[in-house]
Protein backbone atom coordinates (compact mmCIF):
# COMPACT_ATOMS: atom_id res chain seq x y z
CA UNK A 1 0.00 0.00 0.00
CA UNK A 2 2.93 2.60 1.24
CA UNK A 3 4.42 1.60 -2.63
CA UNK A 4 1.33 2.55 -4.28
CA UNK A 5 0.55 6.02 -2.26
CA UNK A 6 4.52 6.68 -3.22
CA UNK A 7 3.57 6.13 -6.81
CA UNK A 8 0.87 7.62 -6.77
CA UNK A 9 2.46 10.93 -5.14
CA UNK A 10 4.93 10.61 -7.99
CA UNK A 11 2.27 10.78 -10.65
CA UNK A 12 1.01 13.99 -8.85
CA UNK A 13 4.07 15.56 -8.83
CA UNK A 14 5.49 15.08 -11.59
CA UNK A 15 2.05 16.42 -13.51
CA UNK A 16 2.13 19.21 -11.23
CA UNK A 17 5.22 20.29 -12.68
CA UNK A 18 4.64 19.35 -16.28
CA UNK A 19 0.96 21.96 -15.15
CA UNK A 20 2.91 24.71 -13.61
CA UNK A 21 4.83 25.59 -16.67
CA UNK A 22 1.66 26.31 -18.81
CA UNK A 23 0.24 28.75 -16.45
CA UNK A 24 -1.20 30.64 -18.55
CA UNK A 25 -3.65 27.90 -19.93
CA UNK A 26 -5.19 27.18 -15.85
CA UNK A 27 -5.50 30.89 -15.82
CA UNK A 28 -7.16 30.93 -19.50
CA UNK A 29 -9.36 28.00 -18.15
CA UNK A 30 -10.80 29.81 -15.33
CA UNK A 31 -11.75 32.92 -17.53
CA UNK A 32 -13.63 30.63 -19.43
CA UNK A 33 -15.50 29.99 -16.61
CA UNK A 34 -16.24 33.15 -15.15
CA UNK A 35 -17.05 34.08 -18.66
CA UNK A 36 -19.66 31.39 -18.57
CA UNK A 37 -20.83 32.45 -14.79
CA UNK A 38 -21.48 36.02 -16.43
CA UNK A 39 -23.59 34.30 -19.11
CA UNK A 40 -25.33 32.59 -17.76
CA UNK A 41 -26.33 35.11 -15.11
CA UNK A 42 -27.89 37.94 -17.65
CA UNK A 43 -29.59 35.04 -19.07
CA UNK A 44 -31.37 33.70 -15.61
CA UNK A 45 -33.01 37.47 -15.63
CA UNK A 46 -34.85 36.50 -18.69
CA UNK A 47 -35.98 33.33 -16.74
CA UNK A 48 -38.91 33.39 -13.57
CA UNK A 49 -40.05 30.64 -11.56
CA UNK A 50 -43.72 31.47 -13.18
CA UNK A 51 -42.04 30.79 -16.92
CA UNK A 52 -40.15 27.56 -15.61
CA UNK A 53 -42.17 26.08 -13.12
CA UNK A 54 -39.94 22.96 -13.23
CA UNK A 55 -37.28 24.71 -11.11
CA UNK A 56 -39.80 24.60 -8.17
CA UNK A 57 -37.94 21.44 -6.69
CA UNK A 58 -34.20 23.50 -7.24
CA UNK A 59 -34.98 26.93 -5.14
CA UNK A 60 -37.66 28.65 -8.22
CA UNK A 61 -34.27 29.90 -9.63
CA UNK A 62 -32.77 29.27 -13.10
CA UNK A 63 -29.13 30.79 -12.34
CA UNK A 64 -27.97 28.60 -9.32
CA UNK A 65 -29.89 25.36 -11.34
CA UNK A 66 -27.56 25.91 -14.28
CA UNK A 67 -24.34 26.78 -12.31
CA UNK A 68 -24.56 23.37 -10.83
CA UNK A 69 -25.39 21.58 -13.35
CA UNK A 70 -22.36 23.10 -15.70
CA UNK A 71 -19.97 22.73 -13.24
CA UNK A 72 -20.17 19.60 -12.14
CA UNK A 73 -21.41 18.37 -15.75
CA UNK A 74 -17.80 19.74 -16.99
CA UNK A 75 -15.93 17.99 -14.02
CA UNK A 76 -17.74 14.40 -14.67
CA UNK A 77 -17.24 15.34 -18.20
CA UNK A 78 -12.99 15.75 -17.26
CA UNK A 79 -13.47 12.10 -15.36
CA UNK A 80 -14.80 10.30 -17.78
CA UNK A 81 -11.97 12.06 -20.53
CA UNK A 82 -9.28 11.79 -18.20
CA UNK A 83 -8.42 8.26 -18.72
CA UNK A 84 -8.84 8.17 -22.62
CA UNK A 85 -6.67 11.07 -22.88
CA UNK A 86 -3.94 9.79 -20.81
CA UNK A 87 -3.94 6.51 -22.95
CA UNK A 88 -3.86 8.75 -25.67
CA UNK A 89 -0.77 11.10 -25.07
CA UNK A 90 1.02 8.19 -23.96
CA UNK A 91 0.50 6.50 -27.42
CA UNK A 92 1.44 9.67 -29.46
CA UNK A 93 4.45 9.81 -27.06
CA UNK A 94 5.74 7.08 -27.95
CA UNK A 95 5.55 5.50 -24.22
CA UNK A 96 2.82 3.40 -23.46
CA UNK A 97 4.32 -0.12 -24.51
CA UNK A 98 6.90 1.58 -21.69
CA UNK A 99 4.36 2.15 -19.08
CA UNK A 100 2.08 -0.72 -19.62
CA UNK A 101 5.20 -2.97 -19.08
CA UNK A 102 6.17 -1.51 -15.92
CA UNK A 103 6.01 -4.04 -12.37
CA UNK A 104 2.79 -1.73 -11.67
CA UNK A 105 -0.53 -3.10 -12.96
CA UNK A 106 -2.20 -1.31 -16.19
CA UNK A 107 -5.36 -0.72 -14.60
CA UNK A 108 -3.45 1.02 -11.19
CA UNK A 109 -1.40 3.00 -13.77
CA UNK A 110 -3.65 4.48 -15.82
CA UNK A 111 -5.22 5.10 -12.56
CA UNK A 112 -2.50 6.59 -11.17
CA UNK A 113 -1.90 8.60 -14.00
CA UNK A 114 -4.88 10.68 -14.09
CA UNK A 115 -4.72 11.79 -10.55
CA UNK A 116 -3.72 14.98 -10.86
CA UNK A 117 -6.49 15.74 -13.24
CA UNK A 118 -8.91 14.72 -10.66
CA UNK A 119 -7.29 17.31 -8.69
CA UNK A 120 -6.85 19.91 -10.69
CA UNK A 121 -10.63 19.38 -12.06
CA UNK A 122 -11.60 19.80 -8.28
CA UNK A 123 -10.06 22.79 -7.59
CA UNK A 124 -11.61 24.88 -11.21
CA UNK A 125 -14.81 22.97 -9.80
CA UNK A 126 -14.65 24.75 -6.22
CA UNK A 127 -13.44 28.16 -7.82
CA UNK A 128 -16.33 28.10 -9.92
CA UNK A 129 -18.78 27.85 -7.44
CA UNK A 130 -17.09 30.07 -4.85
CA UNK A 131 -17.62 32.93 -7.15
CA UNK A 132 -21.05 32.08 -7.68
CA UNK A 133 -21.56 32.60 -4.17
CA UNK A 134 -19.06 35.60 -3.69
CA UNK A 135 -19.32 37.20 -6.66
CA UNK A 136 -23.17 36.35 -7.84
CA UNK A 137 -24.89 35.77 -4.87
CA UNK A 138 -25.89 31.65 -5.15
CA UNK A 139 -27.46 30.67 -1.90
CA UNK A 140 -26.33 27.63 -0.91
CA UNK A 141 -26.60 27.89 2.89
CA UNK A 142 -29.31 24.92 2.91
CA UNK A 143 -26.73 22.86 1.84
CA UNK A 144 -27.09 19.48 3.14
CA UNK A 145 -23.20 18.82 3.03
CA UNK A 146 -22.82 14.75 3.81
CA UNK A 147 -25.07 14.30 1.34
CA UNK A 148 -24.00 16.28 -1.44
CA UNK A 149 -20.38 14.52 -1.02
CA UNK A 150 -22.14 11.07 -0.95
CA UNK A 151 -23.39 12.24 -4.30
CA UNK A 152 -20.16 13.47 -5.59
CA UNK A 153 -18.57 10.24 -4.36
CA UNK A 154 -20.97 7.88 -6.23
CA UNK A 155 -20.98 10.07 -8.94
CA UNK A 156 -16.75 10.08 -9.34
CA UNK A 157 -16.50 6.18 -9.09
CA UNK A 158 -19.42 5.78 -12.04
CA UNK A 159 -17.62 7.63 -14.48
CA UNK A 160 -14.18 6.14 -13.68
CA UNK A 161 -16.37 3.30 -14.68
CA UNK A 162 -16.91 4.91 -18.01
CA UNK A 163 -13.50 6.60 -18.11
CA UNK A 164 -11.79 3.01 -17.51
CA UNK A 165 -13.74 1.65 -20.73
CA UNK A 166 -13.41 4.54 -22.72
CA UNK A 167 -9.44 3.93 -21.94
CA UNK A 168 -9.84 0.52 -23.13
CA UNK A 169 -11.71 1.59 -26.36
CA UNK A 170 -8.92 3.93 -27.07
CA UNK A 171 -6.01 1.04 -26.72
CA UNK A 172 -8.10 -1.22 -29.01
CA UNK A 173 -9.58 1.70 -31.85
CA UNK A 174 -6.31 3.84 -31.20
CA UNK A 175 -8.76 6.36 -31.95
CA UNK A 176 -12.80 7.51 -32.40
CA UNK A 177 -13.88 7.12 -28.59
CA UNK A 178 -17.42 6.49 -28.87
CA UNK A 179 -17.75 6.26 -24.95
CA UNK A 180 -16.85 9.82 -24.37
CA UNK A 181 -18.92 11.19 -27.43
CA UNK A 182 -21.90 9.43 -25.79
CA UNK A 183 -21.58 10.83 -22.50
CA UNK A 184 -19.59 13.97 -23.53
CA UNK A 185 -21.37 16.75 -24.46
CA UNK A 186 -24.09 15.10 -25.85
CA UNK A 187 -24.82 13.60 -22.62
CA UNK A 188 -25.14 16.43 -20.52
CA UNK A 189 -27.06 18.18 -22.65
CA UNK A 190 -29.60 15.02 -22.79
CA UNK A 191 -28.95 14.54 -19.01
CA UNK A 192 -30.51 18.30 -17.88
CA UNK A 193 -27.42 20.27 -17.00
CA UNK A 194 -28.31 23.79 -18.84
CA UNK A 195 -32.29 22.48 -18.30
CA UNK A 196 -34.50 20.17 -16.54
CA UNK A 197 -34.83 17.07 -17.95
CA UNK A 198 -38.53 17.74 -17.41
CA UNK A 199 -38.74 20.40 -20.02
CA UNK A 200 -37.99 17.84 -22.55
CA UNK A 201 -40.28 15.85 -25.09
CA UNK A 202 -41.24 12.24 -23.54
CA UNK A 203 -39.00 10.27 -25.63
CA UNK A 204 -35.64 12.56 -24.70
CA UNK A 205 -36.77 11.58 -21.29
CA UNK A 206 -36.87 8.13 -21.66
CA UNK A 207 -33.28 8.76 -23.48
CA UNK A 208 -32.17 10.62 -20.28
CA UNK A 209 -32.80 7.92 -18.37
CA UNK A 210 -29.95 5.90 -19.87
CA UNK A 211 -27.53 8.35 -19.09
CA UNK A 212 -25.81 8.61 -15.23
CA UNK A 213 -25.55 12.33 -15.48
CA UNK A 214 -28.95 13.00 -15.21
CA UNK A 215 -29.56 11.29 -12.03
CA UNK A 216 -25.89 12.88 -10.63
CA UNK A 217 -27.01 16.64 -11.20
CA UNK A 218 -31.14 15.39 -9.95
CA UNK A 219 -29.62 14.61 -7.19
CA UNK A 220 -26.69 17.43 -6.82
CA UNK A 221 -29.49 20.10 -6.87
CA UNK A 222 -31.64 18.82 -4.51
CA UNK A 223 -29.20 18.01 -1.63
CA UNK A 224 -27.32 21.46 -2.44
CA UNK A 225 -30.09 24.12 -3.23
CA UNK A 226 -33.03 22.55 -1.41
CA UNK A 227 -31.39 20.72 2.05
CA UNK A 228 -32.54 17.23 0.85
CA UNK A 229 -31.11 14.15 2.65
CA UNK A 230 -29.32 11.11 1.50
CA UNK A 231 -32.75 9.18 2.34
CA UNK A 232 -34.53 12.16 0.22
CA UNK A 233 -32.24 11.39 -3.23
CA UNK A 234 -31.84 7.69 -2.27
CA UNK A 235 -33.64 6.42 -5.46
CA UNK A 236 -30.90 8.51 -7.57
CA UNK A 237 -28.01 7.31 -5.40
CA UNK A 238 -29.17 3.73 -5.83
CA UNK A 239 -29.02 3.86 -9.61
CA UNK A 240 -25.93 5.50 -9.59
CA UNK A 241 -24.38 2.68 -7.10
CA UNK A 242 -25.95 -0.05 -9.28
CA UNK A 243 -24.55 1.60 -12.77
CA UNK A 244 -20.67 1.81 -10.58
CA UNK A 245 -21.15 -1.81 -8.97
CA UNK A 246 -21.71 -3.91 -12.27
CA UNK A 247 -19.96 -1.68 -14.99
CA UNK A 248 -16.25 -1.00 -12.41
CA UNK A 249 -15.11 -4.73 -12.54
CA UNK A 250 -16.53 -4.85 -16.21
CA UNK A 251 -14.50 -2.22 -17.40
CA UNK A 252 -11.31 -2.79 -15.40
CA UNK A 253 -11.35 -6.01 -16.98
CA UNK A 254 -11.96 -5.08 -20.27
CA UNK A 255 -9.24 -2.49 -19.86
CA UNK A 256 -7.02 -5.15 -18.91
CA UNK A 257 -8.04 -7.59 -21.80
CA UNK A 258 -7.09 -5.09 -24.29
CA UNK A 259 -4.33 -4.28 -22.98
CA UNK A 260 -3.02 -8.28 -22.73
CA UNK A 261 -4.60 -8.59 -26.69
CA UNK A 262 -2.21 -5.07 -27.96
CA UNK A 263 0.77 -6.74 -26.09
CA UNK A 264 -0.07 -10.29 -27.82
CA UNK A 265 -0.58 -8.40 -30.95
CA UNK A 266 2.46 -5.96 -30.65
CA UNK A 267 -0.11 -3.02 -31.35
CA UNK A 268 0.49 -1.05 -28.44
CA UNK A 269 2.12 1.58 -30.13
CA UNK A 270 0.21 2.16 -33.19
CA UNK A 271 -1.72 5.05 -32.96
Amino acid sequence: MMALLRKAYAFILRDFRIESGYKASFVMRVVESMTLLVFFYFLSGLITSHSSPMLGRYGNRYFPFVIIGFSFARYFDLTLRMFSDSIRLAQVTGCLEAMLSSQTGCVPLVLMSSLYSLISGAVQLLVILVAAVCLFGVDLSRMNVAATLLVVVLSITTFVAFGVLSAAAIVWLKKGDPITWILGSFGSIIGGAYFPVDLMPVWMQKIALLIPISYSLDALRLTMLSGYSVLMVAKPLMELTAIAAVLLPTSVALFAAAVRKGRKEGTLMQY
